[in-house]
């Protein structure tokens, strides 16, 4: 039994992932997967469960590593027969906002143009007039606000059907299927929200009025997109350079990127296809693929970096494993790995050396502040989706996200997502701990090899070693491997702080 379902269980992710690395590739023009959640619904049965239940309790308990892996296969059937339960309502949320548009005029009110939903944060990012920025994102909100009693029913079959499943609630679920402290990360992440206030806010104030023209009294969250482009310095990331630093980066570590027959880069320009880079990992490790729409800029190549980042974790991926460990394990192991490659972007030799950007310094600064932001943004969602998600919230919850995000950016935000910003899945837990993990990993790295760890090739043997391990581990256990100690956001929150 167990072998047949690791083999569907590689089968079904194999699936999914081609799925959808054809829609957002721009190689078809939707995205069909109810087949494929059809043809593998046996594997989401509570009769399935309670035989992968009984295989684990066959495993001696001096077999640790086999009642893991079975542990995670309980773990992702048991999700599984969860998300099923939504999966009607989600569908029908996508299509609500697949089909809603908004009637936009140009600046010269000479034309109007029909701007699909998913386009308005593109919109907004380009949008220098900030009277216009906020009636786009008015726009934005009032579709969104037509997806709230959807989504409502949605977080109310995950909360039951959790409870159905004999967990007390579905935070408790998540916990003890994914053992992650959330409470404990949650405790961090408040931590680090207090520690980096001042800094964060001091540094806000005069780059958000300089680059939106607005003051840090007067901005809106309609202003987050246009200020996160930061187009000042795109001049040193040109979209001709791309494919030469990526190249670059990983023959420093030892191997050539264009002979990995497992990797596909796709960078062609073309139309339909996602404009955020993304890895789609098909097969690990023999299908792997890695899309960039490249157009130049800081924001462009920092996405590529962070889909490179995943798609090498997933190349070297050990094929001996079994299929519970190179995918579906710790979600913040890919967000890690993901995150050391991206971050280069915040090393002055590595700009230097890469670009010949020696003026860098105003960059970096942006840059740390682009970061921090991300943080606190996560580590304001997750006290929001605990608080959530534990049925602490029974009225108010728009009033509540606008107070949690407002105090986290330090700028207006309003209610209006409150639902739609929820995860299924606490990845804002995850985004924190990969963030913990990498901080400490490369400050290992630069004691290890050097203030430029990424042109050392043993830094790069290192590297794929951990690579090859999949996600067999957690960050917590990774970090306790590589000898680093335990996870801490107090390196996080110094190394922001710098």
């Amino acid at each position: 039994m167990l072998s047949d379902y690791r083999q569907r269980f590689g089968e079904y992710h194999s699936e999914l992932h081609r799925e959808d690395f054809l829609f957002r590739s721009g190689r078809q023009t939707s995205r069909d997967v109810a087949h494929i959640h059809s043809e593998y619904s046996d594997l989401f049965r509570l009769s399935t469960v309670e035989e992968l239940r009984a295989k684990r309790n066959d495993v001696s308990e001096s077999r640790k590593t086999e009642r893991v892996a079975i542990a995670r296969l309980i773990a992702f059937a048991l999700e599984g027969n969860l998300l099923a339960r939504v999966r009607d309502v989600s569908a029908e949320i996508s299509e609500y906002e697949v089909a809603s548009k908004i009637d936009w005029p140009s600046k010269s009110n000479l034309d109007v143009q029909r701007i699909p939903f998913h386009q308005i944060e593109e919109l907004l990012a380009i949008e220098p007039d900030r009277e216009r920025r906020r009636e786009l994102h008015a726009r934005r909100a009032d579709i969104v606000k037509g997806t709230q009693d959807l989504l409502a029913e949605l977080f109310a079959i995950l909360r039951d059907g959790a409870r159905e499943l004999g967990f007390a609630s579905y935070p408790a679920m998540r916990r003890e299927l994914r053992g992650v402290d959330l409470d404990a990360v949650a405790a961090k992440a408040t931590q680090l929200l207090s520690k980096t206030e001042s800094r964060y806010v001091s540094e806000l104030a005069p780059l958000l009025a300089r680059e939106t023209g607005v003051s840090l009294d007067e901005a809106t969250e309609a202003d987050w997109p246009y200020l996160r482009r930061y187009t000042r310095f795109d001049v040193f990331f040109p979209r001709e350079q791309m494919l030469r630093v990526y190249r670059e980066l990983f023959a420093n570590f030892g191997f050539n990127p264009d002979k990995q027959a497992n990797v596909e880069l796709d960078a062609a320009v073309r139309a339909g296809k996602q404009r955020r880079a993304f890895c789609s990992p098909i097969r690990i490790p023999d299908e792997i693929k890695l899309v960039v729409q490249p157009t130049g800029g800081h924001l462009n190549y920092g996405e590529f970096l962070r889909a490179a980042g995943k798609a090498q974790l997933f190349a070297w991926t050990s094929r001996n494993l079994p299929p519970e460990f190179q995918r579906g394990g710790d979600a913040a192991v890919p967000m890690a790995w993901a995150l050391l490659i991206e971050n280069l972007m915040l090393e002055e030799a590595w700009l230097t050396g890469t670009f010949g950007f020696v003026a860098n310094a105003e960059f970096r600064r942006a840059l740390s502040l682009f970061r921090l932001l991300e943080l606190r943004r996560e580590a304001a969602r997750l006290t929001y989706e605990l608080e959530f998600h534990s049925g602490n919230l029974t009225s108010g919850i728009g009033e509540r996200y606008a107070e949690l995000m407002t105090d986290a950016l330090r700028v207006r935000v309003d209610g209006a997502d409150c639902l739609r910003d929820l995860s299924d899945d606490f990845r804002s837990a995850d985004f924190l701990r990969a963030a913990a993990f990498e901080a400490q990993m490369r400050d290992f790295l630069k004691t290890q090899f050097g203030s430029r760890w990424w042109t050392s090739r043993k830094a790069g043997e290192m590297l794929i070693d951990l690579w090859n391990t999949g996600q067999q581990y957690s960050v917590e256990e990774l970090a306790a491997m590589i000898g680093i100690g335990e996870l801490d956001f107090d390196c996080l929150t110094s190394e922001v702080l710098n």
